[in-house]
């Protein structure tokens, strides 16, 4: 059973019933609807048709909605800029403002010229073209381009190293929100999450929404990770998104970000996404790079939790065939390196993360041993997902879908939805064990080691149970 999860974009190229429906069959894990690039009408039409195929794959799958976030952008130019080391380019912070040069256009962001000083690098278009600001006042920013590139409409720009003043939501991001919530969505990815407090807003309209869904945290700039810890610790989970975060670091700092980021995860049992240009060449050809093969290899030996496609599948040539190619490959590194070394040094804070700890340690010391969870609320199944079993797979039991679909994430879980029978643990384990024999995952002889909170009526039980299949 493949470990590290699979996590797909969709889009035009992906959108129809049989296709996503081949994404399934290939391995995908999670679906992901950008709402930078949806309308609601899109979104509604391919979420219902995601749950139609997952339930006709008999298999959980998760569904993350990525919030567009406050990013800053440019205004729109009549036609793509052909600029060239030296020239001029002004961004007026807002549309009134009378443009004073011959390349001059409006950005999305008022207080531009508030958080800049003149020297700042501006970062346009994943720093495709880069400019210095040489004059800043309050109506617009100047600045000389330092590297010549065609500059089209609604570039995307960063600004490294500058702190800014965005809210952690937009009007859109508010109305996206409320579509996921009315869905019924298993996660919201938070677009340039800086400081807990946006993730605590955005955790709090979800309570008072009454949506179960949680929150990932995208790491895209630099104030994130002078947050880093305290984000991770707020957070459902994180998204490493190396997009942005190449524009806003320097790029040979990125890989140590990467490390960085999945080792403070590791240590504070949150879940760790990879994302971007896990597979960027295959959006044109049928078959990876050597590079991109390696990049995955470090993913997985890094023990993240999910690996992310995103243009690949969204407007890919080859969505299928990418899925089918981190299969592969995903599968074949962790017969070669079952175990990694973060977890070893995740603290155990609570009586909880000792029993999950000695749950994992003895699954370790039994050849060919599963993991079996039995969970209301999810809490005992990530921990053990957290604390990296070597070899045993985990099988997670709930009553609840919700709790069962935000466990599709979990590194080396396999959710089931599974009403237990109150008071009575051994007919809810007997019924785990024939859904887990009609499904082929264990056979008789398997050592099983058993672990719940959930099957004692009235008491607070943390139970580990080791028996045959």
């Amino acid at each position: 059973m493949r470990k590290t999860k699979i996590l797909c974009t969709l889009g035009p190229a992906t959108e129809s019933p049989e296709v996503i429906a081949e994404l399934i069959a290939k391995g995908a894990d999670v679906m992901r609807l950008n709402m930078s690039h949806a309308s609601h009408d899109w979104v509604r039409m391919v979420y219902a048709r995601i749950r139609e195929a997952a339930s006709a794959s008999k298999r959980e799958i998760a569904v993350l909605m990525d919030l567009t976030g406050p990013s800053i952008r440019t205004g729109d130019v009549e036609q793509p800029w052909q600029l060239q080391v030296g020239d001029t380019v002004e961004f007026r912070c807002k549309p009134e403002v009378t443009a004073s040069t011959h390349y001059s256009v409006t950005v999305n962001y008022p207080d531009l010229g508030k958080d800049l000083k003149a020297g700042d690098i501006i970062m346009v278009d994943g720093g495709m073209i880069q400019i210095k600001a040489t004059e800043v006042t309050q109506k617009h920013v100047i600045g000389t381009v330092l590297t010549k590139g065609e500059m089209k409409s609604r570039r995307h720009i960063n600004l490294p190293g500058v702190p800014v003043r965005l809210p952690p939501l937009t009007q859109k991001d508010y109305a996206d929100l409320d579509l996921g919530v009315e869905l019924g969505v298993d996660y919201f990815a938070l677009s340039f999450a800086r400081e807990p407090g946006h993730i605590q807003h955005l955790q709090l309209l979800l309570e008072q929404k009454r949506s179960k869904a949680r929150v990932i945290a995208k790491i895209e700039n630099q104030q994130a990770i002078q947050n880093l810890d305290a984000l991770v610790e707020a957070s459902g989970g994180i998204m490493i998104a190396r997009g942005d975060l190449g524009s806003e670091c320097p790029i040979e700092d990125l890989p140590l970000i990467q490390r960085q980021i999945v080792e403070r995860c590791s240590y504070h049992g949150r879940k760790v996404i990879v994302a971007t240009q896990m597979l960027e060449s295959m959006i044109e050809n049928p078959v990876p790079t050597r590079a991109e093969v390696t990049d995955i290899f470090n993913a997985v030996i890094e023990q993240v939790d999910c690996v992310m496609l995103s243009g690949e599948t969204s407007v890919g040539r080859y969505p299928a065939k990418c899925v089918e190619v981190l299969d592969t490959v995903i599968s074949r590194i962790e017969q070669k390196y079952p175990s990694g070394r973060f977890a070893s040094d995740a603290p155990l804070k609570t009586n909880k993360h000792k029993t999950v700890k000695a749950a994992i340690l003895l699954a370790n010391s039994i050849p060919g041993s599963k993991l079996l969870v039995f969970t209301l609320r999810g809490v005992m199944a990530h921990l053990l997902a957290h604390q990296r079993p070597e070899f045993a797979p985990i099988f997670a039991f709930t009553p609840n879908l919700h709790v069962s679909r935000t466990l599709v994430t979990a590194r080396g879980v396999q959710p089931f939805v599974l009403s237990f029978v109150e008071g009575e643990p051994e007919a809810s384990i007997r019924a785990a064990l024939d859904l887990l024999r009609r499904d082929g995952h264990i056979k008789a002889g398997d050592p099983l080691v058993i672990l719940s909170d959930a099957l004692y009526e009235g008491v607070n039980v943390d139970a580990i149970l080791l028996q045959e299949a």
